[in-house]
């Protein structure tokens, strides 16, 4: 995900729209960085994360689907997951692959 102003926009937003699900406070959304890994780092429960899934898909679109995303990883891939990759899930939806129904991310395992 790029450092960038827009790539930080988008990572303020997410974890803004994902504070809200889990009942934090303003301090932890502004500790979530996008290396934040979902799981290892942020304990996300499945319902905590289809809920962030259906919000991202109203503010951002049908074809930013994170469930979906999440149930095509392997094991490693989703231990490895980060605010970043969810970002970029986001980014790559709203340029629009020509041709692609559904925007997709590689996440690489990391050892």
């Amino acid at each position: 995900m790029s450092a960038g102003p827009a790539g930080t926009a988008v990572v303020r937003r997410i974890a803004d729209l994902l504070m809200e699900i889990v009942g934090e406070d303003r301090a932890w959304s502004d500790a979530v960085r996008p290396d934040t890994r979902l799981d290892g780092d942020l304990l996300l429960e499945s319902h905590e994360l289809a809920a962030w899934s259906l919000a991202l898909r109203r503010d951002y679109g049908d074809h930013v689907d994170l469930a979906e995303h999440v149930a095509s990883l392997d094991i490693d891939q989703i231990i490895a997951l980060t605010v970043g990759d969810v970002a970029g899930l986001v980014t790559a939806g709203r340029r629009g692959d020509a041709g692609a129904d559904r925007a997709t991310i590689t996440t690489p395992a990391r050892s």
